[in-house]
């Protein structure tokens, strides 16, 4: 219903008529904008921080993390909550009406976003598509920290020529929409040239972004290591698998099935749990009684859920490209291959249980030391304090 909605307003958008109302009401509102941006240039936040994202568990829970550490630190969504997370600061969920949504813009703008000393923008994402508000935070002194995500960034026919093998751009679930929109195209256009930082979630977005510096994501925000929900035995008719994916195609979850039912065939006895599009706190609660989860088997590198996985002691099966290894992940509780390993790599651990156990016994210790919060919030407070002393 939502993507639907979405679609509906980006064509309204596209339409003539909707331009010419929305930029007439913005060139109305320009000359207070620059007068505002004089006047309340020095009513900031001390030591804040807004991020700004479509509405995901990541930001919500970084902006408490950075609370803890003395931070005022909060989370505007662009839109209202779905099936997988639904708590933010703040909401601004995008309305098809130029005229007031200029105004509503400008509105939630000088009420909410202008008071932060820094704007940690997620996937390019700011309060408005045009990004008018970029040249007033400048203005104002503000400091801008562009944090790409995924395939807002991606090229989909280099990320085709530099990996042909495989690559998450092969069976795109988007038909490749997010990397060639011009709408998000334009997005990006503006956060290179706006941006005074960049970050990437993995190191394989280099290729798209060699300015972004990667910045790991943090350990998941939960209770003592689970989802605060109750626990439920372990699977002990076989081997429960968990895979959690928003969009199968670009994970490799046909692959991942087929060697599920090879495996099955075979004789092994799998519980394999496929997840889609599913609350987080019903992704925690699974992953929890898992034996083994799987996914990121195209990008070239794991993420937040192999994370969560590994946090709740749960070894997680990725796929790292080589040139990305370290000896401090070969001796974790991760396990590597690729799709076309991944069913002899199942079968030697369903054959090995104690080489198994041996992996759940050093995948959250392992992890922490991956992802050590205390490193990771104390690295992204020198980024922000960074910007500008160059």
């Amino acid at each position: 219903m939502l993507r639907e909605r979405n679609r509906a307003y980006l064509r309204l958008r596209s339409s003539r008529l909707y331009s010419l109302s929305y930029d007439s009401t913005l060139r109305l509102l320009a000359p207070l904008n620059y007068v505002l941006a004089f006047v309340l240039k020095n009513f900031v936040y001390k030591n804040s921080v807004l991020h700004i994202s479509g509405m995901i568990h990541i930001p919500y829970y970084a902006t408490r993390l950075l609370r803890k550490h003395g931070m005022k630190a909060d989370y505007l969504a662009l839109e209202r909550g779905g099936p997988v997370w639904d708590e933010a600061d703040f909401v601004f969920e995008t309305l098809p009406i130029p005229f007031t949504k200029a105004l509503r813009e400008f509105y939630f703008f000088w009420t909410r976003v202008a008071r932060y000393e820094v704007i940690h923008s997620h996937f390019a994402m700011m309060l408005t598509a045009n990004g008018w508000e970029y040249p007033i935070l400048k203005k104002m002194g503000r400091k801008i920290v562009i944090h790409y995500r995924g395939c807002e960034v991606r090229n989909r026919e280099k990320n085709m020529a530099l990996h042909p093998e495989v690559n998450i751009c092969q069976r795109c679930d988007y038909n490749a929409i997010i990397c060639t929109d011009p709408v998000r195209r334009n997005r990006v256009r503006l956060a290179q040239k706006y941006g005074d930082l960049f970050l990437m979630t993995t190191p394989d977005m280099k290729d798209f972004v060699p300015n972004a510096l990667h910045f790991p994501f943090f350990l998941p925000q939960t209770n003592n290591g689970h989802s605060g929900l109750p626990a439920e035995e372990k699977t002990r008719d076989g081997i429960k698998i968990v895979h959690v994916t928003g969009h199968p195609g670009i994970e490799g979850t046909e692959k991942i099935r087929e060697v599920m039912d090879n495996l099955k065939a075979k004789g092994y006895r799998i519980n394999f749990v496929f997840l889609h599009l599913i609350h987080h706190e019903r992704v925690l609660r699974e992953m929890a009684t898992a034996d083994l989860t799987i996914g990121k088997m195209k990008m070239g590198y794991y993420a937040n859920a192999q994370i969560e996985s590994m946090y709740l002691g749960v070894p997680a099966i990725t796929y790292v490209r080589p040139e990305f290894m370290t000896e401090e992940l070969r001796n974790s509780g991760f396990i590597f291959c690729d799709l076309r390993t991944l069913e002899q790599t199942l079968e030697y651990y369903l054959n090995h249980p104690e080489a198994l156990e041996e992996k759940k016994r050093i995948a959250r210790e392992s992890i922490l030391a991956l992802h050590n919060d205390e490193v990771l919030v104390q690295r992204l407070q020198k980024l922000y304090s960074s910007i500008g002393n160059d």
